[in-house]
């Protein structure tokens, strides 16, 4: 009778183990102090205390903090990119071709889906908001990986539907859309100040990317201005 032989599994001394729940762990711990402290003022001791895990094991799976904050940042970004994505290609695919107001509530739309998924979608986006305030090399490089695809998609789709606006104008109004969805998405404790107490406490987030669609369609619709001059324009979100 041939005996089965179990190979052993060596392992170097010293090489931490884990798992993917291990895995997810850390990065739920690291997107909450990243959001709360930014990247300079988190330590990759203080992700591992909050975690209960060994620092080694964090080093293991991310290598440097750069490359944990990275990844924090991918995981949610990108299911907002797939999101954007999937709703302009229905958009596209629908039998009549989209309405401008349609196009602008796809692309807000899975921004506050992912702040309404809980804790984790609130921290991720204080985390995007904080990504401005970012060392430079990091933000840009996560932005252009993470946003770039989805926005140059959006940028085409509103050129479509706004052939007689410049453009040059059409790409500005688009980083003005970023900017205002960034802010919108940080909460509504100004406009509680603006209106004197009129309007305050939680507005759901229905209620914003309506009004948030009638100001932006205005906005994308405006004649073009007067400047001609030809500016740079830094890759945004």
């Amino acid at each position: 009778m041939t005996k089965k032989i179990a190979k052993k599994i060596i392992r170097r001394p010293g090489r931490p183990t884990g798992d993917r729940a291990t895995r997810e762990t850390i990065l739920d711990i690291a997107e909450q102090e990243f959001a709360m402290r930014g990247f300079a003022g988190t330590s990759l001791r203080e992700i591992a205390e909050r975690a209960e895990v060994n620092q080694a094991l964090i080093n293991y799976y991310f290598g440097t903090k750069q490359k944990l904050f990275g990844e924090v940042f991918k995981r949610r970004g990108l299911q907002i990119t797939d999101r954007r994505i999937e709703l302009l290609d229905e958009l596209e695919a629908a039998n009549k071709a989209p309405s401008l107001q349609d196009i602008v509530r796809a692309f807000l739309t899975p921004s506050f889906e992912m702040r309404d998924m809980g804790a984790g979608g609130m921290a991720f986006v204080r985390l995007q908001s904080r990504l401005h305030y970012e060392p430079e090399d990091l933000a840009m490089n996560l932005r252009r990986e993470v946003y770039d695809l989805s926005t140059r998609r959006y940028v085409k789709a509103f050129m479509k539907v706004l052939p007689k606006v410049d453009p040059a104008d059409v790409y500005w109004r688009m980083a003005f859309m970023i900017g205002s969805l960034l802010y919108m998405l940080s909460g509504l404790y100004r406009l509680e100040d603006l209106s004197e107490g009129q309007y305050k406490g939680a507005v759901a987030s229905d209620e914003i990317i309506d009004r948030m669609t009638t100001f932006m369609v205005s906005g994308l619709e405006a004649p073009t201005g007067r400047t001609k001059k030809k500016a740079s324009i830094r890759k945004a979100h």
